[in-house]
């Protein structure tokens, strides 16, 4: 189903001239040169291709992206590319320290165009076989007109050819173009079948190519379908023909999954997991409004993902009315007028494995579906802020860091975590237990350091408790519960755990209030213990505020909010469930935010 729905966006976007999408036989590669040379194969000059691009505030140079004939598979043997390849083939140098290796190289890629080119009558095609008969690869390196870049053409980019005097690069004259595809569509090794994804009789994959940019996969590529063991072969068959999947579609899939992991804009990190996401459309604005909704726009300085990229205005308009609809209770029946709510809309996540890349998650919806579910993420997370500058919508990564112990060097959420949250949000089900256990860990542990910016009860912690114990009551049906989970403070709640956290937030501030400036309060000492066995602590802290409140000059104020409160509790249970301790969590940040509106006020 998955190759079947790559299959089919590739199909889409090969139609769309818009795209970049190579057409069968061709791929996109990355190129540093272009070597310019005469009618008679001789070596003028060498073209820098660099482009460059803004990163940050800095600008970079970058290898230019071509469409040149497709790049095969490669490993360890010497298997020469068409038209366009490494120094080691096109020059027969390299600095690997092997230069009868290289010789051999450069041999093999002569021979192929050789055989490739030898009936071409065109001047492109005699210039590129003139060259290779003329080049001496043991005076490669004395060549003048490679002085200047020989120690970057060395490290490996790959070079084009380009003949003097003419316009574009070689590998796309026509009749160069005409006989690589001749050549291409032939070969006598291909073993046909029926492919189990078109179902057609065609040729079939033996080795399908690689997928590239998958975070902490192999740079070189990894494959999501491959057998390189006998354990995993059967009935005699070798290689992928164990899973047959026909050439053009194996094409099609991979050619389509790297060119979205190529850019920012179709892809996101959810933990280990690369997800890239596609609409059933050519039109760019379904990824642009899905790449918003993921990853909204935070305006907060240094505090932006890594995978963030410059927006579009009118997208980021468009998404912030979306939720802003779906946290006010409107139906979202209209987006922008151009959009299809019941296209197909998918969503992948690839996690490395080596030298391949596992499915860490894929599910498909309709665009309508998928944003809907989004923004009820959106809305379930929605909780009062403690600070203006909080971002309104808290994207997936700040919720994911949240997991992560602050002192730890590895700041990478656990893969299996941070594939069941996105799950959840995609598919509208409940938050996962362990992501909940995992906020609940970090506020009993981490104590509040302004230093090093840990606040143990903090915006994102809180409105992801909120997020998990309201899900959990609107999907089990537990309305008691629900009606206590409020955006913001909820004086009318009588729930036991809520109006424990509540009171342990004006003992606080009673406490700060009588000792003005002071380093730590009682919630560094008791915070956690009152959280899970509040019939122990509480008598203990309650001794504690009256003194509090005598020092005080606004005593009398604190001691009217501590009757408030305590005129609602009827006792103090020995100990809370997990539960129970996130309301107390939810009551003493709803608490504590009020505490200082008002005195703002």
């Amino acid at each position: 189903m998955i190759i079947n729905e790559l299959a089919k966006y590739y199909e889409i976007l090969a139609r769309d001239e818009r795209s970049g999408v190579p057409p069968y036989g061709y791929s996109n590669a990355k190129v540093g040169f272009a070597l310019n040379i005469s009618a008679e194969g001789d070596l003028l000059d060498v073209i820098p291709l660099h482009v460059e691009e803004q990163v940050g505030k800095k600008t970079k140079l970058f290898l230019r992206v071509l469409t040149v004939p497709e790049q095969k598979l490669r490993s360890s043997g010497i298997a020469p590319n068409f038209m366009c390849d490494n120094s080691t083939y096109v020059l027969g140098i390299d600095n690997k320290g092997k230069p009868k290796r290289s010789k051999n190289a450069f041999e093999a890629f002569k021979k192929l165009h050789h055989e490739i080119l030898g009936a071409a009558r065109g001047q492109a095609a005699k210039a590129v076989l003139a060259f290779l008969d003329k080049w001496k690869v043991d005076k490669s390196k004395q060549h003048p007109a490679l002085k200047d870049y020989l120690e970057e053409i060395l490290k490996g980019s790959n070079l084009v050819f380009r003949l003097d005097g003419t316009t574009g690069y070689l590998h796309n004259d026509e009749e160069i173009k005409k006989l690589w595809e001749d050549y291409n569509s032939k070969d006598e090794d291909d073993i046909f079948g029926q492919c189990l994804v078109t179902g057609t009789n065609t040729a079939i994959a033996k080795l399908h190519p690689v997928i590239k940019n998958v975070k902490k996969a192999q740079s070189s590529g990894a494959s999501i379908v491959s057998f390189n063991a006998p354990s995993y072969e059967s009935y005699g068959k070798k290689q992928s023909y164990n899973s047959p999947v026909g050439k053009k579609t194996a094409f099609a899939y991979t050619t389509v999954l790297n060119h979205m992991l190529s850019s920012q804009k179709q892809k996101i990190q959810v933990g280990d997991a690369t997800t890239v996401f596609w609409a059933a459309s050519p039109e760019e604005i379904y990824t642009d409004l899905a790449a918003e909704l993921f990853n909204p726009t935070i305006t907060q300085e240094g505090k932006k993902g890594s995978n963030e990229y410059k927006r579009d205005a009118h997208i980021e308009q468009l998404v912030n009315d979306v939720l802003t609809k779906a946290k006010s209770g409107q139906r979202i029946n209209d987006l922008d007028g151009k959009i299809d709510p019941k296209t197909k809309f998918h969503i992948l996540g690839l996690s490395p494995n080596a030298s391949r890349i596992s499915i860490r998650f894929f599910h498909s919806d309709s665009f309508g579906g998928f944003t809907e579910k989004i923004a009820q993420h959106y809305k379930d997370m929605e909780i009062v802020k403690d600070f203006d500058n909080r971002p309104s919508n808290i994207p997936i990564w700040m919720m994911l860091n949240e997991t992560i112990s602050p002192k730890s060097t590895n700041r990478d959420a656990p893969p299996l975590l941070a594939g069941a949250v996105m799950r959840s949000i995609i598919s509208g089900a409940p938050y996962p237990a362990s992501l909940f256990n995992a906020v609940m860990i970090r506020v009993r542990t981490d104590m509040d350091d302004k230093d090093k910016n840990i606040q143990r009860v903090n915006y994102v912690r809180v409105a992801i408790i909120k997020a998990y114990l309201l899900r959990n009551a609107r999907l089990y049906k537990n309305k008691k519960l629900e009606e206590v989970l409020t955006v913001s403070l909820n004086e009318h709640s009588d729930n036991t755990g809520y109006l424990l956290g509540r009171l342990f937030a004006v003992l606080e501030k009673a406490q700060q209030d009588a000792n003005p400036g002071i380093n730590a309060t009682i919630k560094d000492r008791y915070f956690a213990s009152a959280c899970a066995t509040p019939g122990a602590v509480f008598p203990i802290l309650l001794k504690l505020a009256q003194h509090h409140i005598s020092k005080s000059d606004y005593g009398y104020a604190i001691e009217r909010r501590i009757e408030s409160i305590m005129v609602k509790i009827t006792n103090f249970p020995s100990h809370l469930t997990l539960e129970q301790q996130g309301t107390f969590i939810l009551g003493y940040y709803h608490q504590r935010v009020a505490l200082f509106q008002k005195s703002d006020n």
